[in-house]
């Protein structure tokens, strides 16, 4: 499998560490959350390689391209706009998330208008750069950030307040029967893998996915979960987590780097968790800047031979996501997550039953 989409995989499951996903597992915990993060993991997995493999027939081909190849306007536009919004949505989410994680617990006093801003500024920078270079970028900060992510985490594994008994009290409610909006949740983050939509045409995917892969998914997928949900049980207790805005910032405020410059782990917590949202903000927005410029572009927006629909996609992008940060709450935010998480399923059979449509055409106009 390509080292690219490991990396699409891996930003999309480090950025839900402390957004949305660990809130509402938490909130579920009596009501089937563990068997529900089971089955996801089995699931996502399951999907992941079922989209690898459907994109490895058509190679060099991004998912517009591959639309417009097999089908016609009438039914492919409707589907580059549904994905277009949802991924937009995506991104949505993790800025709003992390906009109000900065000013919660870095810079209270700054106004939110003025944190939104200063985000949106720096990723629309970034979303109209090349895929290439979106490419090489994401691999920069993985790179750099995972290992750093990876010992934080082992920081906060060791920890001396880390209580197990709290883990055995929540891992008593295994026999609860799943519940949707914990496995959907908990299906979100794999969802990574749809970026190939449209960086496939800039990958060689040459083998077909399949035992070796599932089991690295599986590994890496049942890590992040068991340590997206049951670190913050073992720190803050069973009873009382489901009452904390943002569990796992919290959990990392209680561990202390004794010898470290700084002593706190959560300065260093949340700015290293903050790169890595920049990057997956930047990819989603940037997916859905290729979707919607396959199906818009208009040609009298010209300024010194440039065509500046790009650009006004990106300004809507970001009036929309500006608004958007300063009227949503906290409240608001989990219930639409949970929305759009909760439609998740929705989104992967469309995308699987596209591209399996258009497999068969283009096998048949191959033919003939």
């Amino acid at each position: 499998m390509n080292r690219y989409l490991y990396y699409f995989i891996i930003v999309t499951m480090v950025t839900n560490i402390i957004a949305s996903v660990p809130r509402i597992l938490m909130s579920e915990g009596k009501n089937g959350a563990i068997l529900s993060m089971v089955i996801a993991i089995f699931a996502g997995t399951f999907l992941t390689i079922i989209v690898i493999n459907l994109f490895r027939y058509f190679p060099k081909m991004s998912y517009p391209e591959i639309l417009k190849n097999s089908m016609s306007k009438w039914f492919y536009y409707p589907l580059l706009i549904y994905f277009a919004f949802s991924w937009y949505l995506a991104g949505l989410i993790t800025l709003v998330t992390y906009v109000q994680l900065f000013n919660t617990f870095i810079s209270y006093e700054t106004s939110i208008t003025i944190t939104a801003l200063a985000f949106i500024l720096i990723i629309s920078f970034g979303v109209l750069m090349k895929e290439k270079s979106v490419l090489y970028t994401t691999e920069i900060v993985v790179v750099m950030f995972l290992p750093v992510i990876f010992f934080l985490l082992m920081k906060v594994y060791t920890d001396q307040r880390l209580d197990w008994d709290f883990v055995k009290v929540a891992v008593t409610h295994i026999n609860n029967l799943p519940s949707y909006d914990s496995y959907s949740a908990a299906t979100y983050i794999f969802i990574g893998v749809v970026n190939i939509t449209i960086f496939n045409k800039f990958m060689k995917i040459t083998k077909k996915a399949g035992l070796r892969e599932a089991i690295i998914l599986i590994i890496i997928g049942a890590f992040t979960l068991f340590t997206t949900y049951f670190l913050p049980i073992g720190f803050n207790g069973f009873e009382q987590i489901d009452n904390l805005t943002f569990p796992w910032v919290t959990t990392s405020d209680a561990v202390r780097l004794k010898f470290g410059i700084i002593e706190r782990l959560i300065f260093i917590f949340v700015i290293i968790f903050l790169g890595v949202a920049f990057i997956s903000l930047l990819i989603h927005w940037h997916v859905s800047l290729k979707l919607f410029e396959s199906i818009i572009h208009v040609k009298r927006l010209k300024w010194k031979e440039r065509n500046l629909t790009s650009y006004v996609i990106v300004l809507i992008f970001a009036i929309v996501g500006l608004v958007t940060t300063r009227q949503i709450s906290e409240y608001q935010l989990v219930k639409f997550s949970i929305f759009f998480y909760n439609i998740l399923p929705i989104f992967f059979i469309i995308l699987i039953s596209s591209l399996l449509i258009a497999k068969r055409r283009l096998k048949s106009n191959g033919q003939d």
